[in-house]
């Protein structure tokens, strides 16, 4: 099986996990709180073959506080030298694309908030659940159909949240205040 089928059905699997499974209640605090004060725009670059906006690192920073009582932590972007920190992803690494053909790095991409999501994220073993702010970026639409990619079948979103399986030392502080503590 050719590794665009095996990246077409993941990602369609997971489409349809967010959308049967993992629709957060809406969280009019989360949102308010990026509309005052986060910038809705980010610049597009890569690293290696994957292709990202850049957006900046209090979308996680400043807005985990919102979701650590459920039992969210940051997400495992910043540990490693080539980590994105908080971004959109735009091209995958498993999508057999040439990351060089692009123009338009360097280029600010603005989106539009669309709602809060919560996903059970097939392929991530470690992790349970992931919180994610939906987005609407038409430019990265085009940007996947200029240089011939499928049009994405699952939302644009930023990662701001993780819930480990095993809860972490972070996360542990917060399980009497959840009722899990033994």
């Amino acid at each position: 099986m050719s590794r665009k089928i095996i990246a077409m059905r993941y990602w369609t699997l997971l489409l349809i996990l967010i959308i049967f499974i993992g629709r957060a209640q809406a969280n009019p605090e989360i949102i308010n709180y990026i509309e005052n004060h986060l910038q809705l725009s980010g610049v597009l670059k890569k690293s290696g073959t994957f292709v990202y906006v850049d957006v900046d690192d209090a979308y996680i920073h400043q807005l985990i506080p919102f979701i650590e009582h459920e039992g969210f932590e940051e997400p495992p972007y910043f540990d490693k030298p080539y980590s994105a920190g908080a971004h959109i992803s735009v091209i995958y690494s498993d999508e057999n694309f040439s990351a060089e053909e692009i123009e338009e790095y360097g280029q600010e991409i603005s989106f539009t908030l669309k709602e809060c999501q919560i996903v059970h994220p097939p392929k991530w073993a470690e992790i349970e659940k992931v919180y994610f702010i939906v987005v609407e970026a038409p430019e990265l639409d085009q940007l996947r159909e200029k240089y011939g990619l499928t049009k994405r079948e699952y939302p644009f979103h930023i990662t701001i949240g993780v819930k480990p399986r095993t809860p972490s030392k972070i996360t542990a502080k917060f399980l009497p205040f959840l009722g899990e503590a033994g």
